[in-house]
């Protein structure tokens, strides 16, 4: 309790001059605070028209799902390394093809390789995508999720490094097959090759690793944490290219002397619960253009082990929120980008995203404790 009141002292001495909300882009303490007062920052100007997602492995699948449940509000989504929509429900159990296999089950032997790729001995059929077209469908009928007729005008940008072993390759073109079946054009759907003389493996694709981290720099092979992996090119640029056609990106700028990184209270955002799994602070860059002028709203759900407020000697701390390459290309182009923050609970104690429902049974729907979450920040974001 000391060590934690030492921590949030040290935090208020140091911003007390301009407010959280005016934090510097690496002024996030180590360990960074599990709460804090500071709300959203008020007076932004976001076009309601221009909110898309992105995610990462776990945030992969998450950023997918709630593109699913909330197409009314979201034009579009980027997933690496993600599955289709509710992948744990639909996946068989080999011994009883009558029968799903768990949940738990399914998110690590089929859905992710995670601990492999057999249950007891069989190998699971990877997701069909017609299957997940039948949730989709059920759940909209049982008004769980928005109208998937929202999606046939959207943009999705997909990628899945060659060297992925924890995403089966079936399992990333199921989601490839699922988009298609729900109607998005061929030309807004974009399958990204990445660099062919570089094949990346289960990572986050920067152009390069200038920030501070306490890791060292990871190949484009690598497969470790960070999880921010030097592949030559930022993954943030080329699907914000795709999912923002309207005139070509600038940039890239240095986020820090462009805009501000700011932490606010998550925790208002949701009731807090054993198995929710939501941290008590969230992370919005705004860059400075953005306080006189109209930008848009961009999401980026961070993978499994990715969260600020992880603690212990493996710690990511501040990397996907400061090096993931969103601010660099938000900042030079007015592109607001909300970092959730998921953490660890009962059932998840990797922090990963819900993509199998460790958080109750409406975990891929509307009324799930993330997606509400997530979905009253960025409403808050747009009301300004």
């Amino acid at each position: 309790m000391r060590q934690e009141c030492l921590v949030f002292a040290s935090l208020t001495a140091l911003l007390a001059g301009a407010g959280l909300g005016a934090a510097d882009h690496d002024d996030i303490p180590d360990p960074p605070p599990t709460s804090v007062s500071q709300r959203l920052p008020q007076g932004l100007s976001l076009d309601p028209s221009s909110v898309t997602v992105s995610g990462l492995s776990s945030g992969g699948f998450f950023a997918h799902q709630f593109h699913i449940a909330f197409s009314e509000t979201v034009t579009g989504a980027a997933i690496l390394a993600g599955g289709p929509y509710g992948c744990v429900d639909i996946i068989d159990n080999p011994f009883w093809p009558f029968w799903k296999l768990d949940r738990t089950s399914a998110a690590v032997v089929a859905c992710t390789h995670t601990l492999g790729n057999r249950f007891w001995g069989l190998r699971p059929n990877p997701p069909a995508p017609e299957d997940s077209r039948q949730l989709i469908g059920a759940a909209y009928e049982a008004g769980e999720v928005d109208d998937p007729a929202n999606l046939t005008d959207d943009r999705v940008w997909l990628f899945r490094g060659e060297l992925d072993t924890v995403v089966p390759e079936a399992v990333a073109d199921s989601l490839a097959d699922l988009y298609s079946l729900l109607g998005v054009a061929e030309d807004a759907l974009h399958v990204e090759p990445g660099d062919q003389a570089r094949p990346a493996n289960h990572g986050m694709p920067v152009d390069s690793l200038d920030g501070e981290s306490r890791f060292p720099p990871r190949a484009c092979d690598d497969h470790a944490p960070p999880y921010l992996i030097d592949c030559g090119y930022d993954a943030a640029e080329r699907l914000l290219r795709h999912l923002y056609p309207d005139g070509d990106l600038a940039g890239p700028v240095d986020p820090h002397d462009a805009g501000r990184l700011h932490a606010f209270d998550q925790s208002a955002f949701f009731e807090a619960s054993l198995t929710a799994g939501l941290s008590g602070v969230g992370y919005l860059y705004v860059p400075d253009a953005c306080r006189s002028e109209d930008c848009r709203l961009h999401v980026a759900f961070h993978g499994c082990r990715q969260n600020t407020d992880a603690q212990g000697a493996d710690r990511i701390h501040d990397d996907f929120v400061r090096d993931a390459g969103y601010n660099r290309w938000g900042a030079a182009n007015g592109i607001v980008v909300l970092y959730p923050q998921a953490t660890t609970a009962v059932g998840n104690p990797r922090a990963c995203w819900d993509f199998w429902g460790y958080s109750g049974d409406e975990w891929r729907r509307r009324d799930g404790v993330q997606m509400r979450a997530v979905a009253a920040v960025i409403q808050r974001l747009l009301d300004g």
